[in-house]
C-alpha cells in the first residue's frame, strides 16, 4: 500500500505538470506559439523534449517486459528501429522542415507536393498516434491497477476496484490534455524537460511538430 510520502510525491508532480500549462498559458497567442513555442526553445531543450518523450509507458513498462522476457537483445530495438531514424531526421530533414517555416510534417508536405499528400499524411499520422496514445494509457492505467495505487481511496468511497483500470485512464488523458491544452509546445517541453531528470518522459504527447 502506499503511504502519505508516495501521495504527497505524486500529488506534488500533478500540480507541477498542470501549473506548467497555466503558468504559460499567458503566452500562447497564436497557432505558432502554442505548436512551436513562438520559435524561442533553444536547441537543446527541443533535443530533451524529443528524447523525453519517446520515453512513456510503452518503453518503461513494454521495454522491461521485454528485456525480462529476451534479454540485452531488446536493446537493438531502439539502437537499430530508433537511433538511425533520430539521427537521419535531425541532420537531413529537420534543415528542410525548419526552413519552410512549417509547424508540421503534415504542413510541410502540402508545401512541398499537394493538399492530398497533407491529407493523407495527417488521416494517418493521426489514426497510429490514436493507437499508440490508447497502448500507453492501457499500460499506465494497468500498472496503477497492479500497484494498487487508488485501492484505498475507492473502497472508502465505496466504488467497486473494477472501476480503478477506468480512473487509470482518465486520470493520464485529463492531466494530459491540461497540460498541452494551456501551454501548447513549450508545456510539453518543460514537462519533458521535468521528465529526463526523473527518468519518466510522457509519451502521450510523443511527437512534436518542430
Amino acid at each position: 500500500m502506499l503511504t502519505a510520502i508516495d501521495w504527497t510525491i505524486m500529488i506534488v508532480y500533478l500540480v507541477f505538470v498542470l501549473g506548467i500549462g497555466l503558468a504559460l498559458k499567458r503566452y500562447m497567442r497564436t497557432s505558432t506559439d502554442f505548436f512551436l513555442a513562438g520559435r524561442s526553445i533553444p536547441a537543446w531543450v527541443c533535443g530533451l523534449a524529443f528524447i523525453s518523450a519517446n520515453l512513456g509507458a510503452q518503453e518503461v513498462i513494454g521495454m522491461a517486459a521485454s528485456g525480462a522476457k529476451y534479454g540485452i537483445s531488446t536493446s537493438h530495438f531502439y539502437w537499430i528501429g530508433a537511433i538511425p531514424a533520430m539521427v537521419f531526421i535531425g541532420v537531413f530533414m529537420m534543415p528542410f522542415y525548419y526552413g519552410s517555416r512549417a509547424r508540421s510534417v503534415p504542413e510541410y508536405l502540402r508545401l512541398r507536393f499537394d493538399e492530398k499528400t497533407r491529407g493523407f499524411n495527417a488521416i494517418s499520422f493521426a489514426t497510429m498516434t490514436v493507437f499508440s496514445s490508447g497502448i500507453s494509457m492501457y499500460a499506465m492505467a494497468k500498472l496503477i491497477q497492479t500497484l494498487h495505487v487508488f485501492d484505498a481511496p475507492f473502497q472508502r468511497l465505496g466504488l467497486p476496484s473494477s472501476w480503478i483500470f477506468h480512473a487509470g485512464i482518465l486520470l493520464a488523458a485529463v492531466v494530459v490534455l491540461a497540460y498541452i491544452f494551456l501551454g501548447g509546445l513549450s508545456s510539453a517541453s518543460a514537462q519533458a524537460r521535468n521528465g529526463s531528470r526523473n527518468g519518466n518522459g510522457q509519451d502521450q504527447g510523443s511527437h512534436h511538430p518542430v
